[in-house]
């Protein structure tokens, strides 16, 4: 008999048995995709400027970065990765996570920049809704009911902004990003083996929809 049993057993409470496994209530479309499976995200067109949610603001080597066209949240940013399809966080290889997540700090620096004085920006990556990698960066506005709570993503998907001023905005953000226009390759031997931390599946070519 455990420590935990006989415990339960002098104080006369129950002891709790073994419990059944519960049912996964994770729902299907949440799985993670196998390469070369259907993935939302992979086929968008990440030539074009505005993919339909999102005006580009900037095509860089290892993401893009989109301002969010629905909600309520001005400066809503997404950072989609686009060296093929990557689920995870972690699948990345240790020159890829780096190049990465600077891509997502100089977008989270432009909305900085531009949508002064920002007090805060919460950058999320849940890896839930969508299994695609990218990174949510959201604005908080000090005068929200609950700033010290993360954002309700209703909050951030209904209604729609004002497109003259997402117009607007994204030309502005643009240019604090130095947007180009121009497609820019993955470094050569930036592949899932080019080191000993991560891997991952990502395409050395850079194809976000090969």
């Amino acid at each position: 008999m455990s420590p935990f049993e006989l415990e339960a057993v002098v104080c006369g409470s129950q002891v709790p048995g073994p419990r059944p496994p519960a049912a996964s209530t994770w729902p299907e479309r949440y799985a993670e995709p196998a390469v070369g499976a259907a993935c939302s995200m992979c086929e968008k067109d990440f030539t074009a400027p505005d993919i339909g949610w999102g005006l580009l603001l900037r095509r860089g080597v290892y993401g893009n970065a989109y301002l969010w066209r629905a909600g309520r949240v001005r400066g809503y940013v997404v950072v989609v990765w686009t060296g093929g399809h990557v689920a995870r966080l972690t699948a990345l290889s240790a020159r890829q996570l780096a190049g990465f997540m600077a891509e997502v700090t100089s977008a989270g620096r432009a909305i900085e920049a531009h949508y002064r004085p920002v007090p805060k920006i919460n950058v999320s990556l849940l890896e839930n809704d969508i299994p695609h990698l990218h990174a949510h960066l959201i604005p908080r506005d000090p005068d929200e009911p609950t700033p010290e709570r993360a954002p309700a993503f209703a909050h951030l998907e209904h209604d729609h902004q004002d497109e003259d001023g997402l117009q607007s905005d994204a030309a502005a953000l643009r240019a604090l990003l130095a947007y180009t226009g121009a497609t820019h390759g993955v470094a050569t031997g930036d592949g899932p083996c080019d080191d000993s931390v991560g891997g991952g599946s990502a395409d050395p070519g850079g194809g976000a929809g090969s």
